[in-house]
This record gives C-alpha cells, structure tokens and sequence, in this order.
C-alpha cells in the first residue's frame, strides 16, 4: 500500500531521510519512533506530496513518486486523515464546524449529508455532546478528540498522526491509543509518529529512526 524506495531527503545541506527503504500493507498499524530531529516527520510529509524526495520512490496506493498534478494529489489526500500534534482548529468555530470543514471541502454541502456524517463521527471519539462547544472550551485531550473526528469523518484509508499525545498527560493519550486500536480494527490504516516509547509499544510494528535512517523494525 504505501513503498519507500531508497527515499533521501535534503533540507540544504542537512540530510533529513538517507536511502530510507520501508512498505506497509493495508490495515496495518505502523508507530515511527525515535528522537526530534530524526526524521520522522519527513516520512508523513513525503506520504502527503507536501514534499519531493530528493532522490528514490514514493509509493502510495496507485500514486506513484513524481510530482503529482494538483488534481492528483488533491485524490491522493481525500484517501488520507491527517491528526497534527497542535490539533489546527478553528478558534472562531464550533466543534461541529471544524469537523464539518473536512465533509465540505469534498464538495458536501447539503445538511442532510454533512449533519450525520460529523455527528457520526463526534460519536466515535465520544465528543458528540459537545458539538457545539468552542475549542477554547475544551480541554487538550478534548481538542485531540475532535481532530481525530475531522480525519476520521470522510473515512479515509489511512490516518497519519504527526506526535498525536505530544500535548497529553497519561492517562488521556491512554485514551486516544484505545481509540487509534479501535479505528485499526476497523480496517483503518494507522501511521504514527512519535517519541515517546511507551506510546510507540501500542502498535503491532515499529520502526525505530535515528539520523535518518532505520535502524530497527520490529513486530508484536
């Protein structure tokens, strides 16, 4: 489903990805894991086309390296979830709206598409009570919740999650791993980035970065 193929990356001189060589098949539950600076991040930018590899292949699905037309690529995100560590919301919308945002910009507009399909969604990360509350009203955890709705309310093949409890305390990104294990099961493709050990053992299959390059891969 998704191939590095010797993928190097060069911000300037400094080399953030070097001859990195990794594939995962649909419906599996990858974590990245290592230090800032790693390179980790890359790998989630490079899934998304926001970057080019300097050099080596990136497949996703049936996108194939290269840079892809800007239809294309727009195709290529529709099939992803995005979950960002400073969760991106709109301060001046309610919950229901910044979740509504990512049904519309595919081109629903009509309520009777775009109502149940949020709401649906707000119920999985348990949040559906608090649609109409303001991000300013809600906790950090609350917050994580409703971004994981955004990416989750078109049902997207795979969610990438860029340091998703970065901002968590313990027992609430206890919670949201529950909740990344329950989109798994449902056949969700799961990307991770992370560098806190105890969140990367949650996955079934880790991939330990340090200096760009993989140096672990390890399963169960």
């Amino acid at each position: 489903m998704i191939t590095f193929e010797q993928v190097s990356k060069r911000y300037g001189e400094r080399l953030a990805l070097d001859a990195v060589s990794w594939h995962m098949e649909e419906g599996e539950c990858v974590v990245f894991v290592g230090p800032s600076g790693a390179g980790k991040t890359s790998i989630l930018r490079l899934i998304t086309h926001e970057l080019q590899p300097t050099s080596g292949t990136v497949t996703v699905g049936t996108f194939r390296g290269g840079r892809l037309h800007r239809s294309h690529r727009a195709l290529l995100r529709r099939t992803l979830g995005i979950i960002y560590e400073d969760f991106r919301l709109l301060g001046d919308r309610s919950v229901f709206e910044n979740v509504a945002l990512a049904v519309r910009i595919t081109g629903r507009f009509h309520d009777q598409e775009v109502i149940p399909r949020v709401m649906y969604a707000l119920e999985e990360v348990g949040l559906n009570h608090k649609h109409q509350a303001f991000p300013s009203e809600l906790s950090y955890g609350e917050r994580q919740r409703v971004s994981i709705a955004r990416a989750i309310v078109n049902r997207p093949a795979v969610i990438l999650a860029d340091e998703p409890t970065g901002n968590l305390d313990s027992s609430t990104t206890a919670e949201i791993m529950t909740l990344f294990t329950n989109l798994n099961k449902q056949g969700i493709t799961i990307i991770m980035v992370t560098h806190e050990q105890d969140v990367a053992a949650f996955a079934g299959r880790r991939i330990t970065f340090k200096d760009g390059q993989i140096i672990a891969d390890t399963r169960g």
